[in-house]
């Protein structure tokens, strides 16, 4: 019974932390250098599902794919945000959706054959917000929501990059729907330790620690 009361205890600690005033329900992606293009792109099963892929722009990698099955009809949100570092106060990403049934292609990188596409610049939006994300303990700068609806049923493609720049990070957000399982949950200290290397923060957060102490007094219990 021991495994089932650790289980239990972890996941309702990490319930009431998801559903207390936290904003961080996304499951991270971390592609590094492997997701540079539509045929290396990370296969999403359900773009519902809110995740967010984190990017640091290289040379070789300078844009993130995210690939998925949509339908016609099918609402896509997404966000854009840069870690809050004096460094990157001017980077402004961009987000483009390709697939079937969109405008003709004219952005700057190239696309499969036959697909169309939107950008979102953020550059000619609003001026970002400040965000403290606490569940992570880490500070971005937000850029405004964007939707859109799909035209056709088909393959579709999130691409996320940085417009004029060689270097710099920025992190792509989409879907609305919480879906975390016990895998995940135990997966969390690892997940939380990638984020804050990626936003150049320290340490972990003390609710980890409270965390790892309750699992452990839950399978001695």
């Amino acid at each position: 019974m021991m495994p089932l009361r650790m289980g239990s205890s972890v996941l309702l600690v990490a319930g009431l932390l998801l559903h207390a005033d936290t904003a961080w329900a996304h499951k991270p992606i971390f592609a590094d250098d492997a997701a540079k293009d539509a045929a290396h792109a990370v296969p999403v099963k359900d773009v519902d599902v809110s995740m967010v892929a984190y990017h640091a722009v290289t040379p070789q990698s300078p844009r993130v794919w995210i690939a998925f099955e949509g339908k016609k009809g099918k609402e896509i949100e997404l966000q854009l945000g840069v870690p809050r570092l004096e460094r990157f106060k001017d980077a402004r990403p961009s987000a483009a959706v390709i697939g079937p049934g969109l405008p003709q292609w004219k952005g700057d990188f190239d696309v499969p054959p036959g697909l169309g596409g939107v950008v979102f610049r953020t550059a000619a939006g609003a001026e970002p917000k400040t965000f403290h994300e606490p569940f992570t303990g880490t500070n971005s700068w937000l850029f405004e929501k964007q939707k859109l609806v799909l035209p056709e049923t088909g393959r579709y493609y999130l691409v996320g990059y940085l417009p004029g720049r060689a270097d710099g990070k920025f992190w792509l957000a989409f879907g609305f729907k919480e879906a975390y399982g016990l895998r995940d949950w135990l997966r969390l200290p690892a997940w939380i330790a990638k984020v804050r290397r990626f936003h150049e923060v320290g340490g972990m957060p003390r609710w980890v620690w409270v965390l790892g102490a309750l699992a452990t007094a839950a399978a001695v219990w």
